[in-house]
């Protein structure tokens, strides 16, 4: 957490880390700051009990962990194991507790594929991608099928999620459908990065753009004036070199040795975030209340 944190209360010897994010904590003091500030997580749901073990056996504070065990039960409300949980420890006063709770009602009551994409934002802040596809393909049925510029936002992050997974064919997909949805020229430009970038071509990303969307040509300058820009900046990095390898290979006509080249780097990529991708699919699995029952 970017932040000064003062703890004045017992340290745990070990941290407790939540699954969604994997940030760890150790004391409550930090446990306050962090649910404060990711209370989207629990409008449907609590914490893990593994956190109330936590809070007994580690910060030593059995009362408060007898408290929250009352609320633990669907039916209860959850206000007030929020509420009872930060005035424990008069970490936060009054004031700020109240408006905490505040916002957290307040999220509460908006529509639930708002709060889907936030809760996708944040994931993806996080580099949880694999999550954020999740939390925006329900924020999508939500929407049932609207089309407009609310849904190209979300296709536009989800595009995001699926390129940091390796899914290209899927992000340009999508940064294509944000752009017809939303009208903003940064889901097109960042379909035509990937393009050049993913299939290696620039002159052919330039028709593709010019010729299916049917924008001004100085659109189309300003979009490999912003590419070049990027080029310039990562032209001396060890990923920059890779990519001019496989621009030589296909400029010499050695298409197939290209792209053998390339799904070598995608898989030395894969094998670098496998433990984060298999981290991640786990927890959809097995502990993200993704799917709730909607009341009609």
């Amino acid at each position: 957490m970017r932040e000064t944190i003062v703890c004045i209360g017992k340290i745990g010897k070990k941290p407790y880390r939540f699954p969604q994010t994997e940030v760890s904590v150790a004391s409550y003091e930090e446990l306050c700051c962090y649910l404060s500030q990711h209370m989207i997580f629990y409008l449907h749901t609590l914490p893990d009990e593994d956190l109330l073990v936590y809070i007994k056996e580690e910060l030593g504070l059995e009362k408060l962990c007898r408290q929250l065990a009352k609320y633990e039960s669907p039916e209860k409300d959850q206000m007030k194991y929020f509420a009872t949980l930060f005035r424990e420890g008069n970490y936060y006063s009054e004031a700020e507790i109240r408006l905490i709770l505040d916002r957290y009602r307040a999220m509460k009551n908006e529509p639930r594929w708002q709060q889907y994409k936030q809760i996708g934002d944040i994931l993806l802040s996080y580099h949880k991608a694999t999550m954020a596809v999740q939390y925006y393909d329900e924020a999508l049925k939500q929407l049932e099928g609207q089309e407009d510029a609310l849904a190209g936002n979300i296709y536009h992050n989800r595009a995001i999620a699926h390129a940091q997974l390796f899914r290209f064919e899927e992000a340009k997909i999508d940064f294509v459908k944000a752009y017809r949805n939303n009208g903003d020229e940064n889901s097109l430009f960042c379909y035509y990065c990937l393009m050049v970038f993913h299939d290696g071509n620039l002159l052919d990303a330039t028709r593709e753009i010019r010729d299916s969307f049917h924008v001004p040509d100085m659109l189309i300058e300003n979009f490999e004036d912003r590419l070049s820009t990027m080029m310039e900046e990562q032209q001396y990095t060890e990923d920059a070199a890779k990519y001019r390898k496989i621009v030589y290979l296909k400029v010499n006509g050695r298409e197939e040795d290209a792209g053998e080249y390339f799904r070598s780097l995608v898989r030395q990529q894969q094998q670098l975030f496998r433990r984060q991708l298999e981290s991640d699919e786990k927890w959809v699995v097995t502990n993200v209340p993704v799917r709730y029952t909607i009341d009609r």
